[in-house]
């Protein structure tokens, strides 16, 4: 038995910080003090309390709020098209396989470009997308991927256009915290699961059970609201039949 893993990155706003909550009113049900995680939870809540102050914040404006949902989808079509590099990684054709592997380069040269502020992301997508249309371009054609690039870029320029036009400095810091403090908030997440994994192990599983099926039951539903979100992408990403 083992607390499952969840894709926090792919969470909305809203989605990530009601996640949280349940997590942490879960903690509180079960006493962290019993679950052997008092002092990683008294680590954690403090973040928790940034991450809702933050999230009030943007609440309070549609110009954030419209910020926002341009950056999840820059975000959520980059990592399909890294989901779909992967993938052509086994293709049974030697040659997609190696044209991916050419590719999977170019992505390793620009990482963790969702975890950048707003204008480095805005700039590195640009970097990436200048490198897949030059050195990587007859390896797209080979993937048959090249309308995942032209989407990403027609999502970047939208942010853009969106943050140019109607972005105000107030409202970017607000934006740049809550990504921020989503990441720190994980962290801190990540250091609880992972120490009651470790109990479970050096210590048995009836301490724990009830806690984790628990948990895992809303890890459950939130990963089904995530694979049901890339299916719509990926649906309408389809170009349309002829």
């Amino acid at each position: 038995m083992k607390i499952n893993e969840l894709s926090l990155k792919k969470l909305h706003n809203e989605e990530h910080f009601q996640f949280h909550a349940d997590f942490k009113g879960l903690v509180h049900t079960f006493n962290p003090a019993t679950l052997k995680v008092d002092a990683a939870f008294a680590a954690y809540l403090p973040i928790f309390s940034n991450e809702s102050l933050a999230l009030d914040v943007i609440r309070k404006s549609m110009l954030t709020d419209d910020i926002a949902e341009a950056d999840d989808l820059r975000d959520s079509t980059y990592i399909g098209l890294s989901d779909a590099i992967k993938s052509a990684g086994r293709h049974f054709r030697p040659e997609v396989q190696q044209a991916a592997s050419r590719l999977q380069v170019i992505i390793g040269n620009h990482s963790n470009l969702t975890r950048k502020s707003y204008d480095e992301e805005t700039a590195a997508i640009n970097s990436l997308i200048n490198d897949f249309n030059t050195i990587g371009a007859a390896d797209l054609a080979i993937i048959g991927i090249a309308d995942w690039v032209n989407e990403l870029q027609a999502n970047n320029n939208a942010f853009d256009d969106l943050k140019k036009g109607r972005y105000t400095e107030e409202a970017g810091k607000t934006q740049l915290q809550m990504k921020e403090v989503r990441l720190q908030l994980d962290e801190a997440y990540r250091t609880i699961i992972n120490r009651i994994n470790a109990l479970i192990i050096v210590n048995g599983e009836s301490a724990y059970t009830n806690f984790v099926n628990e948990l895992n039951q809303r890890i459950e539903s939130y990963s089904k609201l995530i694979a049901q979100r890339k299916g719509r992408n990926a649906k309408n990403a389809q170009p349309p039949l002829s």
